[in-house]
């Protein structure tokens, strides 16, 4: 059974929902936010935890500025509120894409709310070499002008020239996500991919960390800057079933199953 709640924080309701019975794990979406993205992922994971996914700020049933600028700051804090509203102790962490940087972000801010975390392929392109990033950096840059000036459905298709692994659908906005793909592109899109997680704060965190990317991301930009997180962090780097979205278009079975296994074997340590 899925039970639905909502905690208001700093001018926002935010919206989660809770399934399964275990240790506590909360799902952290990327872009767009919208918690949708795990449900095949939280059911198969709700015989072993107690599941937790919302919908970020200003996405799916969540409230706030929907003209709001993206505040990677205030995303953590967000995170931290729903683990705070459970009541139910510190949680691990699984985030994806724009989400492992927000899980990144929280396990920075707030240590003591974490058990243990994964995050999945961070587009945190400024951790990499200076001539990669700029090169990424370039293209961000034209998907934006080209969102500015042909609109969402051309941008995410040049966005979607960035992906490996598969078909470009399934990243191209259809009509009733539209404009979710809107606020992504023009309060979203930037400040995700400018976002530099703090690597010496999180090293002395105390807190275990796996970086993963998919096994079909092969050398996509957010398969490599997950292995440099992981290098930088001198912490653990798996590779997982799927591409950068497995859990949603591929075998969410099967990565819910190599996820247990990593919380298993490198997270648990009580």
């Amino acid at each position: 059974m899925i039970k639905s709640c909502v905690v208001r924080t700093e001018d926002a309701d935010i919206a989660y929902d809770i399934e399964g019975e275990g240790p506590l794990l909360l799902l952290i979406a990327g872009g767009n936010g919208d918690s949708k993205i795990f449900t095949k992922l939280s059911t198969y994971l709700s015989d072993r935890y107690t599941v937790v996914r919302y919908d970020r700020r200003a996405d799916g049933r969540s409230t706030g500025d929907i003209n709001g600028e993206m505040d990677m700051e205030q995303a953590g804090r967000d995170a931290a509120a729903v683990i705070k509203a459970l009541n139910l102790g510190s949680a691990y962490v699984f985030g994806s894409s724009a989400g492992a940087n927000i899980a990144l972000e929280l396990t920075a801010q707030h240590p003591e709310l974490v058990k243990g975390l994964i995050a999945h392929e961070p587009p945190v392109v400024n951790i990499l070499p200076e001539n990669e990033a700029s090169k990424w950096q370039a293209l961000f840059h034209e998907v934006s002008k080209t969102f500015n000036t042909k609109g969402a459905a051309q941008a995410m298709a040049l966005f979607g020239t960035c992906f490996i692994g598969f078909e470009q659908e399934a990243i191209r906005p259809t009509e009733h996500i539209a404009a979710t793909h809107e606020r992504f592109l023009a309060h979203e899109f930037v400040h995700i991919n400018h976002y530099v997680p703090c690597i010496d704060v999180l090293r002395s965190s105390g807190v275990p960390i796996v970086m993963t990317a998919g096994r079909a991301s092969g050398e996509a930009f957010y398969a490599k800057t997950a292995r440099e997180v992981a290098r930088q962090l001198s912490c653990t780097y798996v590779d997982i079933i799927g591409h950068h979205l497995g859990y949603r278009f591929q075998d969410a079975l099967q990565f819910s199953e190599e996820l247990d296994q990593i919380i298993t074997i490198y997270l648990n340590h009580n």
